[in-house]
């Protein structure tokens, strides 16, 4: 079922396409151990794309757009067990001479868990400086990003010094890097060169082995996939309270220009109404739509929310999707088990002034609840009404329309079987659907 084009505000549509409102269950397994990534596409089921032990070190090849773009270096922190530390010195003078003080009381550095776009050697740049990437500074004159600043990562027992030189931006198929790299002795000195063209144009990231020296091409094409069951650094909020701490999961992060809206505890007959605007960041998914088991009382095994839902609305297929996770199974497999559904096309609307991009009812015919959502450009109060054949006022709800996708459900377990009518209203638009109910 397309969502509705606003084109349409005023007349019923009575005519819609039921077998895209069907739910399709599967599964992702990352193997034994958590030992691989896999990529996944709605529309096209899984990707798996192998070991994810096998890296240390991870450099974006998009394109950049302008000076502000960010030329992020990520670490594999959980299952290469990469530690980062900036050292705060300059590596022209420093490089393979550093001592046991140089690296004592550092802090230590993790990949953003909200943006691909800041790996942990991005993390120490000055935000009100869009030149400034932390390992280095773009150059205006030769649009490049130089850098002069040295890390320390350590995998296992080894220390590895990092003096990452250079990032050529242009031409757009010709961008590298220049990287340098010593064991922390001076040891093992060599530098490498990350060119995009070398297999790496239509991918978000170049994969580095730094115990191996091998660069790596582990990851589907940028144009494939809409999200990854990964383990990365998230950070979660601390038991006792007061803030958050990085913690190593599980977990479920989305692809470039993939938006995605949490939704819980929908039924009104017992919560009312909740919303949630979609968002880009990468994690809005992420690890907690599933529960750890734990110590006596806690169960034994792993359990999922069952009152979480994703509306995920993809850039590459143009369409929206509900997602639902029903299993997980840990370590002895790493088995993701979920269930969705497509829930339509997105449609651009031509009259740039109407508040709201698109709408969807659906499943129709509803049996034990119907889903709205609404795609709004802004925030407003909203009212939803179902009313019988005859005018009569069946439910009524008043709810708070956030900017972005808004996720409604609606309990039809009590109505009986028969047609309906759905108003969804603001002081500025109205649209009015039927909806048939068959238990």
């Amino acid at each position: 079922m397309k969502l509705k084009s606003l084109l349409f505000i005023g007349a019923s549509v009575l005519g819609l396409n039921a077998s895209a409102q069907t739910w399709v269950a599967d599964s992702v397994e990352m193997g034994a151990g958590y030992a691989n990534d896999v990529f996944y596409s709605l529309k096209n089921d899984s990707i798996t794309a192998g070991s994810n032990t096998n890296w240390h070190l991870a450099f974006q090849t998009l394109p950049p757009i302008g000076a502000s773009s960010n030329v992020s270096i990520l670490a594999n922190h959980v299952a290469g067990k990469v530690n980062v530390y900036s050292l705060h010195l300059k590596a022209s003078s420093k490089f393979g001479n550093l001592t046991t003080s140089d690296s004592a009381g550092k802090v230590l550095l993790y990949n953003s868990d909200t943006s691909w776009n800041f790996g942990a050697f991005n993390k120490m740049n000055n935000p009100s400086n869009p030149f400034d990437f932390s390992w280095g500074l773009y150059d205006a004159t030769s649009h490049s990003v130089l850098g002069d600043s040295l890390y320390l990562i350590t995998i296992n027992n080894d220390a590895y010094q990092v003096w990452v030189q250079e990032y050529k931006s242009t031409p757009a198929d010709s961008i590298s890097y220049v990287v340098r790299i010593a064991k922390f002795d001076g040891t093992s000195d060599r530098q490498i060169r990350i060119y995009r063209k070398n297999g790496y144009t239509d991918r978000n990231f170049a994969y580095y082995d730094v115990v191996n020296d091998v660069v790596r091409d582990r990851e589907p094409s940028r144009t494939s996939w809409d999200f990854v069951l990964t383990r990365a650094i998230e950070y979660v909020p601390n038991p006792g309270g007061g803030g958050y701490s990085p913690y190593p999961v599980t977990t479920v992060l989305t692809n470039f220009g993939v938006t995605v809206a949490e939704v819980k505890d929908l039924s009104p007959s017992t919560t009312g109404y909740a919303t949630m605007p979609y968002l880009t960041d990468i994690h809005v998914i992420g690890s907690d739509w599933k529960v750890a088991p734990g110590a006596p009382p806690a169960l034994p095994y792993w359990t999922v929310r069952d009152s979480s839902h994703y509306f995920i609305k993809t850039k590459l297929t143009n369409e929206y999707y509900q997602l639902h996770f029903t299993n997980f199974y840990g370590t002895s497999n790493g088995r993701a088990v979920f269930q969705k559904r497509k829930l339509g096309d997105v449609t651009s609307v031509n009259n740039v002034k109407s508040p709201v991009t698109a709408y969807s009812i659906y499943p129709n015919p509803a049996t034990t609840e119907v889903t709205i959502m609404v795609d709004a450009k802004e925030a407003a109060s909203t009212m939803i009404y179902v009313t019988d054949m005859m005018g009569k006022v069946v439910d009524r709800y008043s709810v708070s329309q956030q900017a972005g996708l808004n996720g409604y459900r609606i309990n039809t377990g009590a109505y009986a079987n028969g047609n309906y009518l759905v108003t969804i209203a603001t002081a500025d638009w109205k649209v009015t659907e039927k909806l048939s109910v068959a238990h």
